[in-house]
């Protein structure tokens, strides 16, 4: 029996080292998050599977240069032997009809081929390699894009813990004020209006904050699908929010940047690349092949099951294939690729027009961000000035209260639009930074 309450005993204590383990906490900086994200992000692995596919399409297209082997046995029985008419019709009398062969038949025979000519193959390969550069370039595409989510919703969890902060002041002192206007009511000296007032903003700061932590929970979940963790990691953001780099902006040179570096410019330009490929792969078609063949066989047949002997047969010799007629196939092919080709190079033209405006409104829009901000820091060192000399003015019995909430209002609006200007400028950042093709996973 004392043994069974050591037991119970026990029991708590590994329900909370359970519940410690795991309820662990991850400390992370965005530059983790997006190391973590390079490794465990599931559609990027898929994008990898994808690029290993085209790398293996290339190797079975080069595969068709190579010599090809092939055997073939069959084994016949004949219920009725096969007839070979040699009598003469203007012949008298007329010979009968002669069967020949036997009714147990074997053949067997290993051939070999080998392409001489095959303009066809050397354009699969083309075609393969074009693909298997585009698979290499999505996974890059899907890398910025992953990146720029990943670093949109660390921002995100940044810009709210900054805000509960700012709410959280603001709390502090409107129950401070709450705790004011009670001892006033209290001694005669106050309304009660003015001590509702400060209770309601006091309930409203509160349901501020929770919306913001449930806000920032929800991102969590968001940001570690996207990482690939496990939900059971409770994560504990390690960066600020304050601005890191000064004046980012895009240069003359940017576009031709862009240009360069874009993924999405690389592959529509292979698009193009693969479209001219497929028509002279669809004219390659029609071009004469030549083939290498030889071929090894033995065969038997007889009346009797098996008769022993297997007489062999052998040949070695050059196929030529001449296309000549199609149905003018040739010509159908020929104009749809061509459409491709088409099709393909106004995507690209337009694709570098909507990038040049791009640059151009993120660039407008990051420097009234900086403008924004250069404003709004001014707001905040003057509103809180102005709460300063309101909240002196209230102590000393010179302003009365309803002066010192508008300052506190005023205070702390102006550190959030603060932080809002902040919050602004680090993502038109990373959207210039995505749009010059600079931005990276790892």
């Amino acid at each position: 029996m004392k043994q069974y309450f050591q037991k119970l005993w026990i029991l708590p204590a590994l329900l909370l080292s359970a519940a410690s383990i795991k309820a662990q906490v991850k400390e992370l900086s965005l530059q983790e998050a997006l190391q973590i994200a390079s490794k465990g992000n599931r559609q990027l692995q898929v994008k990898w599977l994808e690029s290993e596919k085209a790398a293996t399409a290339v190797k079975e297209a080069k595969s068709f240069l190579l010599p090809t082997v092939t055997a073939n046995g069959a084994y016949t029985i004949y219920s009725e032997r096969p007839v070979i008419y040699l009598r003469n019709e203007n012949g008298s009398p007329k010979v009968n009809d002669v069967k020949f062969g036997g009714r147990f038949a074997f053949d067997g025979y290993v051939m070999g081929s080998y392409s001489l000519l095959n303009p066809v193959t050397k354009s699969n390969i083309r075609v393969a390699g074009i693909n298997e550069q585009i698979s290499k370039q999505e996974i890059k595409n899907t890398e910025e894009n992953l990146a720029l989510n990943i670093a949109q919703l660390y921002l995100t969890v940044l810009m709210n813990k900054e805000q509960q902060k700012v709410l959280e002041q603001s709390l502090l002192r409107n129950e401070r004020a709450l705790k004011d206007s009670r001892s006033l009511f209290l001694q005669g000296k106050s309304l009660k209006t003015d001590t509702l007032s400060n209770y309601i903003s006091v309930q409203n700061l509160h349901a501020s904050i929770s919306a913001l932590e449930n806000n920032m929970g929800v991102l969590s979940v968001q940001l570690k699908q996207l990482m690939g963790m496990e939900d059971s990691v409770k994560l504990a953001f390690t960066d600020s929010l304050t601005l890191t780099e000064q004046g980012f902006t895009v240069t003359s040179a940017g576009l031709s940047v862009a240009l360069d570096n874009r993924k999405d410019v690389k592959i529509q330009s292979l698009r193009i690349d693969q479209s001219k490929e497929l028509l002279f792969n669809a004219k390659a078609g029609f071009k004469p092949q030549l083939t290498a063949i030889a071929q090894y066989q033995v065969q038997n047949q007889s009346d009797n099951f098996w008769s022993g002997s297997i007489p062999r047969s052998s040949f070695a010799g050059v196929r030529l294939t001449v296309p000549i007629y199609s149905g003018n196939r040739l010509k159908y092919k020929s104009a749809q690729s061509k459409l491709s080709i088409k099709q393909n190079e106004i995507t690209l033209a337009d694709l570098k027009n909507s990038i040049q405006a791009e640059l151009v409104s993120l660039n407008a829009n990051l420097k009234e961000a900086y403008d924004q901000w250069n404003i709004q820091q001014q707001s905040v060192e003057a509103a809180q000035i102005n709460y300063t000399m309101m909240n002196d003015r209230y102590r000393y019995g010179l302003g009365n209260r309803l002066e010192l909430t508008d300052a506190e209002l005023a205070l702390t609006k102006a550190k959030l639009d603060q932080l809002q200007a902040v919050f602004s400028i680090r993502l038109i950042e990373l959207q210039l930074k995505k749009a010059m093709g600079i931005l990276q996973l790892n």
